[in-house]
């Protein structure tokens, strides 16, 4: 099916029944399918709902490379860059133009998330013979997928312009843009719409799909940034007692291809492996560049690595060696072999090509990769659940019982554990370290996290080596709180009804 779907930045002709990851999203193209006879039958709403989660795989939204790499880490300052492009140094030194590619696809991107979700919804409601039930599931899902995808605008952007309707030809595309409070509380009414209706698993072909405890754990991740601390306590509590979910033992399996229906992983997106546009170029963006290709596979980048300085935060024994097990199992440096492929041993002086810091990240890099990766990325993981949790419970004065959150995360890299009457101050700073040495290239635990609770520039000031070089104080943007990204200047140039965020020109 083609129809043209116009939207904020632009007018896109869109292909409502794209490529989308795992089986259960897998389509067979159809051919002369228009909008007047496509919405017939339920097979034609699920492939217009497909096309919405095939939104969630490229890597300007959920696909952990501009999201989780480029913005999250790079910017915290614990993954290096290593291909250097103009865009990524950009955001790397905090410079953040309008101008910024890496910055305009994620918003336009992410906006075709929205777009795809208001059409489905639209066609999907006007769907008199469709059963009710499996109308319902659908609406519930695109529902969830719009959250998410204005979860991650509001969240990098602050307020933008709130499109909840399909757009066509004749719409007005001078927007403005509503307040972040309209945005949260719309995300809040989407998500609490989905939670109602979601179940609690899927089965068979249907794994993958949205769940309860996926929409209730974004809405706790949406009351986090709103500061409602109590609400935050309730819904986790809602997903913790649900059974559900749970830390896998080793921390390595929670990223496997093979073991990717574990009980850590929330939400995720899909991807296949192979050639047919439903895989993830995240082992080529990992592999070390220039390694030998028994171990990389048909391609190797390495174009994220992480930093000496993030490395030696992880806590050692007397002898200095590490003893987060969080390290060993995803993380190789100078003369230490896969944890997969033990055959593969790093160099004792690690190539500059391979990684400028001497170490590479092996959570998505598990084998040698012909064609794109089947790896799927994590988006929501039960370790998160329970750190929001503890941030939450230690607001409303449950600090111990807090603790108790961050030790399960601990205990499981075999930590000791902490003490549970440490302060306030005190307990949000060991879920910070805790967030920063177990979701490092995901999209929780960098910049958002520490952005959205005014811990940012403290944290580079004290964590990123090259500080001076920053000329944070120069740079307006750096002096706000939430620190907010750019609108582009493309979008401006397609709606002169947006203004920018403060610090910064079109």
């Amino acid at each position: 099916m083609k129809t043209i779907i116009k939207y904020i930045t632009a007018i896109i002709c869109v292909s409502i029944v794209s490529s989308c990851g795992d089986e259960f999203l897998t389509l067979t193209p159809k051919d002369q399918l228009t909008d007047l006879n496509f919405f017939q039958t339920e097979s034609d709403a699920q492939q217009a709902l497909t096309g919405v989660y095939g939104q969630l795989q490229p890597n300007q939204t959920y696909g952990v490379s501009i999201d989780a790499a480029d913005i999250e880490w790079a910017m915290s300052g614990d993954l290096y860059e290593m291909d250097g492009s103009a865009a990524r140094i950009e955001i790397h030194t905090l410079a953040l133009p309008a101008s910024n590619t890496k910055i305009r696809d994620m918003y336009q991107q992410t906006y075709t998330g929205v777009s795809r979700a208001n059409f489905t919804i639209s066609r999907v409601s006007q769907m008199e013979e469709l059963d009710a039930d499996v109308k319902e599931k659908i609406l519930a899902q695109a529902k969830f997928l719009r959250a998410i995808y204005y979860y991650r605008l509001v969240n990098y952007f602050g307020g933008v312009p709130l499109v909840l309707e399909e757009l066509d030809a004749s719409s007005e595309m001078e927007i403005p843009r509503a307040t972040a409070e309209e945005v949260w509380a719309q995300i809040e009414t989407d998500l609490t719409e989905a939670i109602a209706v979601l179940p609690e698993t899927w089965e068979g072909d249907d794994f993958g799909r949205a769940t309860k405890g996926a929409a209730q754990g974004f809405l706790a991740k949406a009351y986090l940034w709103q500061e409602k601390w109590a609400d935050v306590v309730r819904v986790s509590e809602e997903i913790i007692n649900s059974g559900h979910y749970g830390l896998v033992e080793n921390f390595r399996d929670i990223f496997k291809e093979e073991n990717e229906a574990n009980e850590e992983i929330v939400f995720a997106t899909q991807f296949r492996g192979g050639n047919d546009g439903e895989g993830s170029n995240i082992v080529y963006r990992t592999a070390p560049r220039g390694a030998p290709s028994e171990f990389t596979g048909s391609g190797a980048w390495s174009n994220f690595v992480p930093q000496g300085h993030w490395v030696n935060a992880f806590e050692k024994d007397g002898s200095g060696k590490i003893k987060d097990e969080r390290y060993w199992d995803v993380i190789i440096g100078p003369g230490e072999p896969h944890q997969d492929m033990p055959d593969f041993v790093m160099p004792t002086s690690v190539p500059d090509g391979w990684s400028k810091t001497g170490y590479i990240t092996t959570k998505y890099w598990q084998k040698a990769t012909i064609g794109m990766s089947g790896v799927n990325a994590p988006v929501l993981r039960y370790a998160e659940i329970l750190l929001n949790y503890a941030e939450a419970l230690n607001e409303v004065g449950r600090s111990a019982e807090a603790m108790a959150q961050v030790n399960l995360i601990r205990q499981r890299a075999e930590l000791d554990a902490k003490s549970t009457a440490l302060g306030k101050d005190a307990v949000l700073d060991a879920i910070f370290y805790e967030r920063r040495m177990e979701f490092i290239w995901e999209s929780a635990g960098a910049f958002s996290d520490l952005n959205r609770r005014g811990r940012f520039i403290d944290f580079i000031r004290e964590n990123r080596p090259n500080f001076a070089q920053l000329n944070v104080d120069s740079k307006p943007w750096l002096q706000t709180q939430p620190i907010l990204l750019p609108i582009p200047r493309e979008a401006w140039e397609r709606n002169k009804a947006l203004e920018q965020n403060p610090g910064y020109t079109f």
